[in-house]
């Protein structure tokens, strides 16, 4: 069983992102998402319950979780936001124990969080960053939120610079 949904989530990165590339050479940024939802347990205590989200995002968003990360602003236990397209697929393990993987292919991406953890970055990617076959392409654009102040534009990444951003 497969299916497409659009999803958003806020949670906390599992692991620091890792950068891959395709043997077409097109670049990735994967990460885990942990998200808690709060519950009362049958002795009236609450607790959290964690679902896990594998995330990867493509083309210049990509590239911009990238310099986030080399900046240090993205990395293990981070919250961010993510929206994007959910694939729940269904495999089986090593050990013949059927299990579910649910994916998300994200569009939009923000960092959350305090101001000492990092807030303000928002990026997006256009719905040009994907052809009807799925493929991936370089291209797309992508947004920054920041602060009222003017800032100059990162002309290799088409965002505002990551320098910028008021931390």
């Amino acid at each position: 069983m497969a299916g497409f949904s659009k999803i958003t989530l806020v949670g906390n990165l599992g692991r620091d992102p890792e950068t891959r590339y395709t043997p077409n050479g097109k670049l990735n940024v994967q990460f885990s998402l942990a998200v808690n939802k709060p519950f009362r347990d049958q002795g009236g205590q609450m607790q959290d319950r964690t679902s896990w989200f594998r995330v990867t995002a493509w083309g210049t968003l990509a590239e911009s979780m990238v310099k986030l990360s080399e900046q240090g602003y993205l990395m293990k236990g981070k919250q961010v936001l993510v929206d994007g397209r959910v694939e729940i697929r269904e495999y089986t393990d090593q050990n013949g124990q059927q299990r579910t993987s649910v994916d998300v292919t994200a569009n939009e991406f923000q960092l959350l969080g305090s101001r000492t953890d990092s807030e303000g970055g928002n990026f997006q990617r256009s719905q040009g960053d994907f052809d009807a076959g799925g493929d991936r392409s370089e291209g797309g654009s992508r947004s920054a939120a920041g602060g009222s102040r003017p800032s100059r534009q990162d002309e290799d990444f088409g965002m505002q610079d990551v320098d910028e951003i008021p931390f």
